[in-house]
Parts: C-alpha cells; structure tokens; sequence
C-alpha cells in the first residue's frame, strides 16, 4: 500500500512538471516597457504554443482572441499591426478593435496551416502620455475574452497568460525615516496608486489628515497626491517608502489664511520657492520636538528656524491672500 501512495503522488508530480513544461503561453515582449511622454515604444504580443490536444492534429493550432485592459491615463495604445513575418503561416483571419479604452485583437489559421511553435500575434505602437506606471494586461470577460484555441474552436489547455507594465517616464523609489508621533510629510514623486494605504504601506500610523483651506478644518485624507501636505501620526517608527515617477514642479490653490502644502522632488530656497506669493510665514513641523519651526519673510536671518524646502517635508503657509503657488526645482 505505501509504495502504491508513493508510487501515485510521484506520478502526480511529473504530471504537474510535464503540464507546466507545455503551457501554452501568451506574453508580452518585452514584458515590462517604458518611455517618456510624447514618445512611444513598441511591444509584441507573443504566443508559444506547446500542445494542442482535442484537435483533428495535436500539432495544429487553430487562432487567437487576445483583449488588452486599458493603459488610458498613463499612455494610450496607437496602433496595432499584424505581423506578416514572425509566423510560419500569415493568419488566414486578423484583424483589430478598439472598444472604448480597451484594444481586441483576433486571428484565425485556416487548418493545418499552424504548426506549433512562437508566434508574433500583433505589433502594439505604445505612447506616453502622463508619468506613471500602469498595467498592460490581458482581460477575460465575455464576449470578448482572450483565448487561444484548436483548430476545432475548442480551448487550448494550460494557458498561461502573463502581464506586464507599462511605464511613462522614469519611476524612482522615495525612502524616509518616520519617528514615533506625528509627521508633516507631502509626496515628492506621483505614486502609481495615490490611495493612503498603498502610499503608506509599510508605515505603522493610525491617522492621515490633511487642511482644508476653506473650510479651516482637518480632514481625513483618502488619497495621497503631490502639491499638499499631510499630517501622518506614526504609532511605531517606521520607514517610509513608495515608487512613483519624480515631479519637478507642483502647484497649489493658495486661500487666504493657512495652507498646508508640498513641494516637488529637490531642496529649494524659502524664498525662490515662495517667489511673487503674499504671505506671513511658511512652518514645518520639527518630528523630533514635536512643535512648529517658522520661516518669516520680514525677520532677519538670525531669527529663521529653516531657510530650506525639502522633498518629502510638507509646510504650512499662511497667505495674505489667494492665488496660484507654484514651486519649481531649479
């Protein structure tokens, strides 16, 4: 009986190497692509077909529907061609949709016309629009599902379909350390997702306020953004890190009164930063002390606590007036 079990889980084993050794694989090449905004890239949709059981030849293959989610907002799919060299056979069928943001591409082989082998299933022209990371990913919802199929139309087995990214612009990590209580902190780079827990994970903190301006009142933040300050109280000290693509410049809607902003991804000079505004002081908020540090326009140097904006630091200004401030690395 034992060597009977054994005999049974060691069959299972091979079974499972041997599927997985021939998947059926529908992938991106190259997986993970990239440019800056206003320029493109071009990324392959490949097949490598390993078996196709259940069809009049397991040698032959019969075609292709491949659905790609939409990368709107960080880049836009341009156009789609078919590859006329990269098969054994040209596709007796292709031919591409856009449906709102997404992009359907289908090909058919007329039988037996489809050996086995890699296959080059369309050429995708990728522009950037915004900085930012996005997926570039296969989708699976009817009536428009991405399939690869027999001869006969039956499914293909053990399909793997793998994702990638696409990435606008240059992606940067930014690592700070947060002390134990609460922390004045704005975001130096746009997060591929600007949602507080994904900013925030791996920061220990039970509270993420930021100033309402109009109304003079904190606020719970739900999402975190470049251009404003946030108020984080930190329950264990931790380190802060996140990916996103760098800002150079950040602008904020100034009220009359406090205001609490950020600053892009440099050091800059108070005053440079402030330029032209109408204001009283610009504060920070010293970790260590727990209290406020001041920076007056009208005092003499001896008395400025700070007389430099930091990335990741966020400040309150108190302006005369409104108005547009924008803050430009130099």
């Amino acid at each position: 009986m034992k060597k009977s079990v054994f005999g049974i889980a060691l069959l299972a084993i091979l079974v499972v190497l041997v599927m997985s050794a021939t998947a059926n694989e529908v992938y991106f090449v190259p997986q993970d692509s990239s440019c800056d905004p206003g320029e493109t890239v071009t990324v392959w949709v490949m097949a490598n077909i390993t078996q196709a059981p259940g069809s009049m030849d397991p040698t032959k293959w019969g075609g292709f529907q491949v659905n790609i989610t939409s990368i709107v907002g960080v880049g836009n799919i341009t156009e789609v061609i078919k590859d006329e060299t990269g098969n054994p056979d040209t596709c007796d069928y292709w031919a591409w949709l856009r449906y709102g943001d997404t992009i359907w591409v289908t090909g058919a082989y007329d039988y037996p016309s489809a050996p086995l082998g890699v296959y080059k299933l369309a050429k995708l022209t990728v522009e950037g629009v915004n900085p930012g990371v996005t997926p570039l990913a296969f989708a699976f919802e009817q009536p428009r599902k991405s399939n690869i199929f027999d001869d006969l139309g039956g499914d293909l087995p053990n399909q793997v379909w793998i994702n990638g990214t696409f990435t606008c612009g240059s992606v940067q990590t930014f690592t700070r350390s947060l002390p134990e209580g609460w922390n004045l902190i704005s975001l130096p780079l746009t997060p591929t997702d600007n949602s507080v827990s994904a900013v925030l994970s791996g920061v220990t903190q039970n509270a993420v306020k930021q100033y309402n301006a109009t109304s003079k009142q904190f606020e719970d933040a739900t999402i975190m953004d470049p251009g404003t300050g946030y108020f984080v109280h930190v329950t264990s000290a931790s380190t802060w890190s996140y990916t996103g693509t760098p800002e150079s410049s950040t602008t904020t809607q100034l009220k009359s009164g406090l205001n609490m902003i950020g600053v892009p991804n440099c050091t800059i000079d108070v005053g440079t930063a402030m330029g032209s505004t109408d204001y009283r002081y610009v504060a920070r908020w010293n970790t260590t002390a727990q209290k406020f540090e001041v920076y007056n326009p009208n005092a003499p140097p001896a008395f400025h606590h700070f007389t430099t904006m930091e990335a990741g630091e966020g400040y309150f200004v108190s302006a005369k007036t409104g108005g547009t401030l924008t803050v430009t690395c130099p």
